[in-house]
């Protein structure tokens, strides 16, 4: 009983962590890198308000516009199976979830962190503070696409902002770039804080970009993260490459990457899945 009521006290506090850490990524992190961006590293490269200045900063809203909007849809649009009326004539595969009291479809699974079972469930997203499933996917996809192309973006602005008025000062910069906490406290500055910009720059692009095209693969392949490491061979659900895009992305999936609001009907509900399709 005592271990139980701790796992519960556990979870309550790693949800309420993970809600800090959205809030703190939609109100603080996000817009912060975005003032720096295009109110201090682009002006200073571009000259304001020429037609390269403008082309830049309606770049930055797009961006911008895409990854709060997919945050926001992937954190908003449910895809548990809190309210689904789960019945289905063939229930080949579905076992039951002693959690939820109730019987889940193929490729459901609980998720000790939401409590609750999802639909097609990948995996539990901190940036989210929730499952990525059925119906969230394509949001999560598309969210770390448009973070990745952001870093790498701002990354090349970054360098030449830098290059202005970084000093080699015998090679004593790069310390600043490979110990660049300690550099902020130790020699604290314009420069040391623009390395540190830059340093969280390279580390997000290369983490969002691990994660996209880690899934992306995952996407062109029919299969979940769980599915990826233990379905090696003769996976029923891989409906061939384009077929299994359109399960993620629904079948306007050469839209969704320009407006998260896009409407794009997904093939299926998350609850039914025909395998004998496979390649048609």
């Amino acid at each position: 009983m005592i271990i139980k009521v701790n796992s519960v006290k556990n979870r309550h506090l790693k949800r309420v962590l993970e809600h800090s850490v959205y809030i703190a990524i939609v109100v603080v992190l996000i817009p912060g890198l975005f003032y720096f961006e295009v109110f201090i590293v682009l002006p200073s490269v571009v000259e304001e308000w020429t037609r390269e200045y403008c082309i830049h900063v309606s770049c930055a809203m797009f961006l911008l516009f895409n990854i709060i909007g997919n945050l926001i849809y992937g954190v908003f649009t449910d895809t548990s199976i809190k309210g689904k009326f789960l019945r289905s004539n063939n229930d080949r595969d579905w076992s039951l979830c002693a959690v939820c009291e109730c019987y889940r479809p193929p490729r459901a699974w609980h998720c000790e962190m939401c409590n609750i079972c999802v639909l097609k469930r990948d995996h539990h997203c901190s940036f989210f503070a929730c499952c990525v499933g059925y119906f969230n996917h394509r949001y999560f996809m598309l969210f770390t696409m448009y973070v990745f192309i952001a870093m790498l973006y701002a990354i090349y602005f970054n360098i030449m902002y830098l290059s202005q008025f970084v000093s080699w000062n015998h090679g004593l910069v790069l310390m600043k770039f490979i110990f660049p906490i300690a550099s902020f406290f130790i020699d604290f500055g314009d420069e040391t804080l623009y390395v540190l910009v830059l340093v969280i720059n390279l580390i997000i692009a290369a983490f969002t970009g691990f994660l996209f095209f880690y899934h992306l693969r995952n996407v062109i392949r029919g299969k979940t993260v769980p599915e990826a490491k233990h379905c090696k061979k003769d996976f029923l659900y891989d409906k061939g490459w384009k077929l299994n895009i359109i399960e993620v992305f629904g079948e306007r999936w050469y839209l969704t990457w320009i407006l998260p609001f896009i409407r794009s009907p997904l093939p299926g509900n998350g609850i039914e899945w025909n395998v004998e399709d496979k390649y048609k």
